[in-house]
């Protein structure tokens, strides 16, 4: 066989190979494209579900955030919450820093 035939030969099964690869390629797209709308259905299903997961976060969030406000409620009163206590112990600490100055005081008068 000469140099030629062999190029022949080479290019032939490089053709027939690929022309296979296409035909296994075009299997595989049907078997996963069920429906035969060009759309993987695998990818359409996972997309369905991501759709639905969407719906119901966004229906949660609606039910935990009745005023609309962007803040679930039970976050915003827990927060309210926290900032009453601060200033509880804001004006606790204020009054017990008061009575130890009047303490110190009479203590420094004493002396």
């Amino acid at each position: 066989m000469d140099f030629k035939g062999f190029l022949q030969k080479a290019k032939e099964a490089v053709q027939s190979a690929a022309e296979e690869a296409e035909k296994r390629l075009q299997e595989l797209r049907e078997k996963l494209d069920q429906d035969k709308d060009g759309k993987p259905d695998v990818v359409e299903k996972a997309l369905q579900e991501a759709k639905k997961a969407l719906e119901e976060a966004k229906a949660r969030l609606a039910e935990l955030d009745q005023d609309q406000d962007g803040i679930p409620d039970k976050l915003k009163d827990l927060a309210e919450k926290a900032a009453q206590a601060a200033e509880a112990a804001k004006a606790k600490a204020e009054e017990a820093a008061r009575l130890l100055k009047e303490r110190l005081g009479k203590r420094d008068s004493q002396d």
